[in-house]
């Protein structure tokens, strides 16, 4: 159903070509929103901008500021301000310790970390133009860090770190910061480890024992707490861990 909460809000999703991110992207335009989706490969992000008539495009890489900065000069001449960001756009991978390779820890931190301070940077003074507000994309293992995950969840835990940080020091700018903590979401992210398939579904079945609702989420119900705190709706929550994982960190 659509509510229009978010009539004429102007939003920037990374990671918006697939997954939890393209998800987030449909739920924010059905909402009335204009969203620009940003990330590195225009196949994906064309066939996510097709989806709905106010969503279009710009491939942009996370991790290069002269990438970002270009981003933020479009959406200023376009809109002129920003509303929503959310930082989405992550990797998460699935490694032992004794296999973790430098490029794997480099890679995380660049994209989970830098990326969204770069894009925070870029964005500030168009978020300062009106009220807005950023919503960071966390994960679980900030919290409960799991086996064969610490890269991943050591980023995470930043993540965490930096929505509090900000959500302090941009109050006075009536910029809210708040964090989406996600829990077990169906995605495809064993087809991106090096895990054989009987590893990933000890690791998949593992993980469900320990969510009370007994099943994995959806990227839609990541996309609906992300809506809610990008609305008026939440215009008094800021600093927020808001969780969406089926009672697994319970």
């Amino acid at each position: 159903m659509t509510t229009n909460k978010l009539q004429n809000k102007i939003a920037v999703v990374t990671g918006g070509g697939s997954g939890i991110g393209k998800e987030i992207a449909l739920k924010l335009a059905q909402e009335g929103a204009q969203v620009t989706i940003i990330g590195r490969t225009e196949a994906t992000l064309q066939d996510s901008a097709n989806q709905h008539t106010n969503i279009n495009y710009q491939v942009t890489d996370v991790t290069s500021k002269e990438s970002v900065a270009a981003l933020m000069d479009k959406i200023k001449a376009n809109y002129g301000h920003l509303d929503i960001l959310v930082n989405n756009a992550g990797v998460a991978p699935v490694t032992p310790l004794s296999d973790v390779k430098d490029k794997e820890i480099t890679t995380t931190f660049k994209i989970n970390v830098f990326g969204i301070i770069y894009m925070t940077q870029a964005a500030l003074p168009l978020l300062k133009v009106n009220q807005s507000n950023i919503i960071n994309i966390s994960s679980t293992v900030a919290d409960r860090p799991m086996a064969n995950m610490s890269v991943y969840s050591a980023s995470k835990a930043a993540v965490r770190a930096l929505t509090v940080s900000w959500a302090k020091e941009l109050a006075h700018d009536n910029v809210r910061v708040n964090t989406v903590n996600v829990g077990p979401i169906e995605t495809p992210i064993y087809d991106k480890t090096d895990l054989t398939p009987e590893e990933a579904k000890a690791h998949h079945d593992g993980v469900a024992k320990n969510i009370l609702l007994g099943h994995f989420g959806q990227p839609a119900d990541i996309a609906n707490a992300v809506a809610f705190l990008a609305s008026d709706d939440a215009e008094f929550v800021t600093a927020a861990d808001y969780k969406v994982d089926g009672g697994f960190l319970a």
